[in-house]
Formats: structure tokens, sequence, C-alpha cells
């Protein structure tokens, strides 16, 4: 029973306040309620379903709307008194509790006024009970005040996960029947270990990456999408569009736009969370008008949502690339594969990506602008966040890339090697083609460089990613093409670096500019 601080009388308690986020509700819990409310004979429970604008992320894999229904489900069959309350998302912060009331009272319109001399709060979450216990309110321990072998239901949730296939039969005496209907009805268990399976999702809080500040990826996508939209858009045929990996949803929005598409019906899959909220957001504030466009926060390689033959138009912006960088080269071709096969026959495959040059491996001689900044010696190998971001913003080029040559994909084991050798009395770095070009595109973007470092742009050439779309049984339109960027090729690759390439007779000759993006449009063929 609870800790009683406040001296509170039973006759006084109107409400029972169990704070959480509600994956799953256990036998245990309900049984504690009931002789809570044997002894507090005025009082109903307050259900403070927490993160509820989340879902499909590890620390939230069942979506908000969902959790509310459960309880509300739970509480009707199994009569116990309650209100639930669905409370958003907020960072953790000192004074999460009084958020939580308060946006209770707010909520019920002041009706549902919680307070210390009214309420006690059921917890067993020891840095959660310190808070409340802070703001006065007396604690029922719950989890804590019983044997040693009662399960916390994130307990249970990860038993689940762990158990896969057979959680039923080790579960079904932990969890109350109407909840394991409700599991069933919807397939909760399914989700539940599918985000816990899917490789996309390495974060409590489903990112692709940890080190992504999405602020600065949101802006970058979005002033570059109306151009390369205007470059493929003809190329889209109407009906079924998807947009794999589909980040702040600002291609769809451009589409939508197009007076021949207006009938389509738009889906953005997108797995990063932050990214998904804001594709939400702007669908809550009506942004893509009239159109119909849905959206949906799942690897596509792990979705159902798409049977084979089914789309008119796939799109992928930016992303083939994240593919291979941190799923590698076997999944890239699995999702090439999975790309073609949800395509109709006739449906088309657009891909607008960063690309390497033509003859990626040849080595090429460079010399590195150093007059551009500094020029330190020590390289502050122990800088993070903002302190790494100011050291290279004054850096050189050539000291960015002495940075580069070490940071480059060095958690995944795939640096790169070069060589310093001297010619005519004169030093220049020599590696591959395409590791400079991987150089020369990302080292200016210092407020993201940690992020980068991990992606790889240059691992195919424009015209190996033909033949593997070829390979796969695409057709190639005539609109692909390989896309150099007149304002990288000025202000990111010749400003900054002289190239130069060994002819046959050993002479040091200037390279010319390589590609900077690919555009590939790809057909599924009517019949093979």
């Amino acid at each position: 029973m609870p800790e009683d601080k406040t001296h509170i009388h039973p006759g006084d308690v109107r409400y029972i306040v169990l704070p959480g986020r509600h994956h799953i509700i256990t036998q245990f819990q309900v049984e504690y309620l009931r002789k809570l409310l044997e002894t507090y004979k005025t009082a109903e429970v307050v259900w403070a379903v927490t993160s509820a604008n989340h879902g499909g992320t590890q620390r939230n894999p069942i979506p908000g709307y969902r959790r509310t229904g459960m309880v509300e489900a739970a509480v009707w069959q199994l009569d116990i008194p309650s209100q639930v309350y669905a409370i958003t998302n907020r960072e953790r912060v000192k004074r999460f509790a009084h958020y939580v009331i308060e946006d209770i009272r707010v909520q019920s319109d002041g009706l549902c006024n919680i307070e210390p001399s009214n309420s006690i709060v059921m917890c067993s979450t020891p840095s959660v009970i310190a808070m409340y216990k802070k703001m006065g309110y007396s604690i029922a321990p719950a989890e804590l005040d019983a044997p040693l072998n009662v399960q916390r239901p994130w307990d249970v949730v990860e038993e689940l996960i762990a158990r896969g296939s057979e959680w039923r039969y080790h579960l079904q005496d932990v969890i109350p029947p109407v909840v394991l209907q409700y599991y069933d009805r919807y397939g909760l268990a399914e989700v539940i270990q599918e985000v816990f399976r899917d490789p996309l999702i390495d974060s409590d809080d489903g990112d692709i990456t940890v080190t992504r500040d999405y602020g600065v990826y949101r802006q970058a996508f979005e002033e570059n999408a109306w151009r390369k939209v205007k470059d493929f858009s003809s190329a889209v045929q109407p009906g079924r569009i998807v947009d794999i990996g589909c980040a702040t949803g600002q291609t769809i929005k451009l589409l939508s736009e197009q007076p021949g598409l207006h009938e389509s019906d738009f889906y953005g899959v997108e797995v990063a969370r932050p990214l998904y909220d804001i594709c939400q957001q702007r669908k809550q504030n009506e942004e893509f008008g009239d159109v119909n466009v849905f959206f949906h926060q799942r690897n596509i390689m792990r979705t159902k949502l798409f049977a084979d033959d089914t789309i008119a138009t796939a799109i992928t912006m930016a992303l083939t690339h994240e593919v291979e960088s941190y799923l590698g080269r076997d999944e890239l071709h699995r999702f090439l594969q999975r790309t073609y096969d949800m395509l109709k026959p006739g449906g088309v495959y657009i891909n607008y990506d960063v690309v390497g040059p033509e003859r990626p491996d040849e080595l090429v001689y460079v010399q590195f602008r150093n007059d551009d900044g500094v020029n330190p010696q020590n390289l502050a190998w122990d800088l993070r966040g903002d302190d790494l971001r100011d050291f290279l913003a004054r850096a050189s080029t050539e000291t960015r890339y002495r940075r580069f040559r070490k940071d480059f994909r060095q958690a995944e084991d795939d640096t790169i090697t070069d060589r310093i050798e001297r010619i005519a009395g004169e030093e220049y770095y020599v590696l591959r083609w395409a590791d400079l070009c991987d150089f020369l595109a990302k080292k200016d973007y210092v407020d993201s460089w940690t992020s980068e470092m991990h992606e790889r742009f240059c691992f195919y050439s424009h015209q190996q990613w033909c033949d593997k779309l070829q390979d796969i049984g695409f057709d190639i339109v005539p609109s692909t093409r390989a896309i150099q960027n007149p304002w990288l090729i000025e202000h990111r690759f010749a400003d900054c670096a002289q190239v130069y390439r060994m002819d046959m007779h050993g002479k040091l000759v200037p390279q010319d500019q390589p590609d900077t993006n690919t555009l590939l449009v790809a057909k599924k063929p009517r019949s093979k």
C-alpha cells in the first residue's frame, strides 16, 4: 500500500494516478489496482499515457493511440473506474511530473484536478517516484512492493520480444485476457518484435543514426527538393506513388501540385521518427491540400503495406547511399529487388542520389588549398559537437582532409588509404578518385561532420548504377542521365584542390570534373 507521506485520509482520495507509456497491462497491475480501490472507495484511476505522440521506435514500439485504446478497452471490460489521458512527448526534464498533472487538468477543462491532498500515484520506477514525492504525493509502489519475481510492464514487453513466436505460451498467465485479445486484434506482438528486429532502427527514438542533426538535414533537403523534382516529375506515372525514405514529405508536396497527378494516392514511407513526425505535422497543417496523402513509419523492406505488382511509381531521393552506408551492399541489392517486385508491370522507379565518378578506382594526385583557413598540426581528436564544428569551420581544405582521412567510416572499418608522393619537387596526396570525390562532396558539412563520416556517397558510378538496375530486370528510360551540379563543382570541387591523373607517359594532366549526382529512371517491363 502507499508510502503515506501526507497522512491523506482514504475517504479524501479521488484519484489514483498511473503514469507510464502503457505498452501492456499486467495481471499484477489489475489486482493491485483493485486492492487500492477497495481501500480508496471514492477513487478512480487516472491513466496518463505518456509519449502518446510516438510509435514505431524501440522506446515506444506501439503508437500512442493504440496504447490509449488498449487501456480504454481493458478498464471497461475489467470494470475499473478510470479516466484516460494521452500525454504528448517531452524531453526528459526535472518538472515532467508537474507537466503530466497540469496537462491532465487542461485536457479535462479543470474537472480532473489532481493534487497531493486528493490523489496517490501508483508507480514502480524510482526516478519517476522521486519526481512525484518531491511534489508531495503519496506513492503506491506497485511491483516494488511485491515479491522479486513480479515483472513490471516493460519487463513483460522485453520477454515478449525475447520469446518470439512462443511469447503467448510463456506470458498468457501474466497478461489479462482482454489485453491478449487486444494484442491479437491489432497484431501488436508482431509490431513490437518487428521494431526490435529492424536493422535501420538503432536508437530508442527510431533514428537511423544518433549523430544526425535533423534541423540541418531538413533545411538542406527541402532547399534542393524543388530542383530535383523538376528534373524527374515528367517521368512520374499516376496511380499509387510511393516515396521511400520520404524525409519531410517535400517531394510528395511538390508532386501533389502537378495537375496530372492530382487523382493519385501518395504514400510517404519514413523510418526515422523525427522526420515522420514532421510529415504528420505538415499533413495536419493541410500543406498537401486535398490530395490523398498517407505516411507510414516503417522500413520498406519490412512493411506488408505494398504487395507485389501494385505500385505505379516508386521514388527514392538521397536514400540509396544511406542503405549502402548503414546496411551494406547486399541489403542495397535486396532493396532494389524489393522495389522492382512492388512495381506493377510498366511501373517506374526513380532514384535521385549522389554518385561516384566514372573510373572510381583510378588514382589521382591532389594538392589541397591550405590558404583558405588555419593549418594546425594538432587535429583536435577529442573535440565533439559545437567545438568540433568551430574547429572545422576555421580549418583549411587540407586540414579538413587530414581529419577526413582518419574520421571517414572509421567505425565501419572502411577507411580510405592514401600516400604522399613528391613529383618534380611538389608534394601530392595520392588516393582513389572516388575517395577524393567523397571528401570534396562533404568537406563543408561541418555542422553534421560526425554523421556524414558514416556515409559513403561514391560507391557506384552512374554507369554502374545503370548496369545494376538492368541486372535486376529494369529497362533504363532515356531520361536517365548523370548530372554535374555546377554550383557544387564551383564551390566544393574546383576552388579547393588541384586534381591530376597520370597519363600513359607518366605525366600529370588535369583531371576532368566528376559527376555529382545520378538521375535514374527505370521501368519494369510489361512482360518478360
